[in-house]
């Protein structure tokens, strides 16, 4: 990562881990929901841990990126006959991989 940008992701908590917000784990090890409804979006969405399920999903680790197309697949032939459903966006905005620590991934065509 580029420390010049430190200050930046400071300000904006980018890629500050769950944890350092004081989130609750549940009995699965997972973060509750209600404690990340407490708090501006873009504090999670930027977490250490979102972006790591980014990376995931765009290095198709342990298959995730599999399942998702899977997932869509199965959703987009139930909702394709349903006159009231005019078009879904499967993939709104997830970032490519770990956008902030590899700068490359958002140049068009990496």
């Amino acid at each position: 990562m580029d420390h010049k940008l430190q200050p930046f992701f400071d300000k904006l908590h980018i890629c500050y881990s769950m944890e350092k917000f004081g989130y609750r784990k549940d009995e699965n090890d997972d973060y509750l929901i209600e404690d990340c409804q407490q708090r501006f979006f873009a504090y999670y969405y930027t977490s250490k841990e979102s972006f790591t399920a980014f990376d995931a999903l765009y290095k198709n680790k342990n298959g995730l990126q599999d399942r998702f197309v899977d997932y869509w697949n199965v959703t987009s032939q139930a909702l394709a006959t349903n006159p009231y459903v005019v078009g879904f966006d499967p993939l709104n905005e997830p970032f490519v991989g770990k956008f902030f620590t590899e700068p490359k991934l958002a140049v068009p065509g990496v």
